[in-house]
Protein backbone atom coordinates (compact mmCIF):
# COMPACT_ATOMS: atom_id res chain seq x y z
CA UNK A 1 0.00 0.00 0.00
CA UNK A 2 2.96 2.09 1.16
CA UNK A 3 4.54 1.29 -2.61
CA UNK A 4 1.15 2.20 -4.12
CA UNK A 5 0.91 5.35 -2.39
CA UNK A 6 4.44 6.87 -2.77
CA UNK A 7 3.82 6.29 -6.92
CA UNK A 8 0.92 8.46 -7.06
CA UNK A 9 2.47 11.25 -4.91
CA UNK A 10 5.56 11.33 -7.62
CA UNK A 11 2.78 10.99 -10.44
CA UNK A 12 0.85 13.96 -8.59
CA UNK A 13 4.02 15.98 -8.56
CA UNK A 14 5.07 15.12 -11.73
CA UNK A 15 1.49 16.06 -12.91
CA UNK A 16 1.30 19.25 -11.59
CA UNK A 17 5.05 20.05 -12.52
CA UNK A 18 3.97 20.18 -15.94
CA UNK A 19 0.57 21.65 -15.69
CA UNK A 20 2.59 24.91 -14.11
CA UNK A 21 5.46 24.58 -16.85
CA UNK A 22 2.67 24.63 -19.63
CA UNK A 23 1.16 27.67 -17.65
CA UNK A 24 3.73 29.39 -17.09
CA UNK A 25 4.85 29.28 -21.39
CA UNK A 26 1.45 30.24 -22.44
CA UNK A 27 1.67 32.87 -20.31
CA UNK A 28 4.92 34.23 -21.66
CA UNK A 29 5.07 32.66 -25.13
CA UNK A 30 4.15 36.41 -26.64
CA UNK A 31 5.87 38.68 -24.58
CA UNK A 32 9.38 39.62 -26.21
CA UNK A 33 12.78 39.43 -23.71
CA UNK A 34 14.76 41.30 -26.33
CA UNK A 35 12.93 44.39 -26.50
CA UNK A 36 13.51 44.74 -23.03
CA UNK A 37 17.20 45.38 -23.64
CA UNK A 38 17.46 47.49 -26.43
CA UNK A 39 16.36 50.81 -24.50
CA UNK A 40 18.82 52.84 -23.65
CA UNK A 41 16.85 53.99 -20.30
CA UNK A 42 17.75 51.18 -18.43
CA UNK A 43 21.50 51.96 -18.48
CA UNK A 44 22.49 54.85 -16.69
CA UNK A 45 26.31 56.41 -17.39
CA UNK A 46 28.13 57.36 -14.35
CA UNK A 47 30.95 59.28 -15.52
CA UNK A 48 28.91 63.04 -15.60
CA UNK A 49 28.40 62.72 -12.05
CA UNK A 50 32.27 62.22 -11.01
CA UNK A 51 33.31 65.04 -13.18
CA UNK A 52 32.59 68.18 -11.28
CA UNK A 53 33.76 66.18 -7.30
CA UNK A 54 37.33 65.96 -8.18
CA UNK A 55 38.74 68.68 -6.31
CA UNK A 56 36.77 68.69 -3.88
CA UNK A 57 37.59 64.54 -2.90
CA UNK A 58 41.38 64.96 -3.15
CA UNK A 59 41.14 67.63 -0.33
CA UNK A 60 39.25 65.36 2.23
CA UNK A 61 41.04 62.21 1.52
CA UNK A 62 43.28 60.81 4.41
CA UNK A 63 45.94 58.61 4.04
CA UNK A 64 47.26 56.13 5.90
CA UNK A 65 51.16 55.58 6.31
CA UNK A 66 52.54 51.72 5.72
CA UNK A 67 55.36 50.83 8.49
CA UNK A 68 56.81 48.02 6.96
CA UNK A 69 59.29 46.95 9.58
CA UNK A 70 55.88 46.64 11.75
CA UNK A 71 54.53 43.98 9.36
CA UNK A 72 57.61 42.44 8.88
CA UNK A 73 58.10 41.67 12.71
CA UNK A 74 54.19 40.58 12.95
CA UNK A 75 55.01 38.34 10.13
CA UNK A 76 58.38 36.69 12.04
CA UNK A 77 56.38 36.90 15.55
CA UNK A 78 53.12 34.39 13.23
CA UNK A 79 55.62 32.23 11.82
CA UNK A 80 57.81 31.55 14.79
CA UNK A 81 54.77 31.15 16.72
CA UNK A 82 53.21 28.71 14.17
CA UNK A 83 56.51 26.73 14.46
CA UNK A 84 56.43 26.75 18.09
CA UNK A 85 53.07 24.84 17.56
CA UNK A 86 53.95 22.78 14.91
CA UNK A 87 57.40 21.09 17.04
CA UNK A 88 54.77 20.76 20.13
CA UNK A 89 51.82 19.20 18.08
CA UNK A 90 55.00 16.96 16.31
CA UNK A 91 56.25 16.01 19.89
CA UNK A 92 52.58 15.02 21.41
CA UNK A 93 52.27 13.09 18.04
CA UNK A 94 55.10 11.30 18.73
CA UNK A 95 54.63 10.40 22.61
CA UNK A 96 50.89 9.39 21.73
CA UNK A 97 52.02 6.78 18.80
CA UNK A 98 54.76 5.59 20.95
CA UNK A 99 52.01 5.06 23.33
CA UNK A 100 49.99 3.65 21.13
CA UNK A 101 52.79 1.36 19.59
CA UNK A 102 53.44 -0.44 23.32
CA UNK A 103 49.55 -0.75 23.60
CA UNK A 104 49.57 -2.65 20.62
CA UNK A 105 52.58 -4.89 21.12
CA UNK A 106 51.24 -5.75 24.90
CA UNK A 107 47.83 -6.98 23.42
CA UNK A 108 49.85 -8.56 20.19
CA UNK A 109 51.77 -10.32 23.52
CA UNK A 110 48.80 -11.42 25.16
CA UNK A 111 46.83 -12.76 22.00
CA UNK A 112 50.11 -14.92 21.34
CA UNK A 113 50.36 -16.52 24.72
CA UNK A 114 46.73 -17.13 24.86
CA UNK A 115 47.17 -18.74 21.13
CA UNK A 116 50.04 -20.62 22.50
CA UNK A 117 47.77 -21.97 25.46
CA UNK A 118 44.77 -22.69 23.03
CA UNK A 119 46.98 -24.78 21.01
CA UNK A 120 49.17 -26.84 23.54
CA UNK A 121 45.55 -27.68 25.48
CA UNK A 122 44.20 -28.63 22.04
CA UNK A 123 47.07 -31.12 21.56
CA UNK A 124 47.13 -32.01 25.23
CA UNK A 125 43.46 -33.12 24.83
CA UNK A 126 44.19 -34.81 21.39
CA UNK A 127 47.41 -37.28 23.46
CA UNK A 128 44.58 -38.25 25.97
CA UNK A 129 42.00 -39.20 23.97
CA UNK A 130 45.30 -41.82 21.52
CA UNK A 131 46.24 -42.99 25.02
CA UNK A 132 43.15 -44.28 25.97
CA UNK A 133 42.46 -45.88 22.68
CA UNK A 134 45.59 -47.51 23.06
CA UNK A 135 45.07 -49.36 26.72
Amino acid sequence: MAKKFGKFLMFSALAGAAAVSAYYYLQNKNSSHSDDMDDDDDFDNFSDDLDGDEEDDDASRNYVSLDLEKAETAVADAAQEVKDAAKDAAGTAKENISEAVETAKDAAKEVAATAEAKVEEFFDDDDDDNSADSI
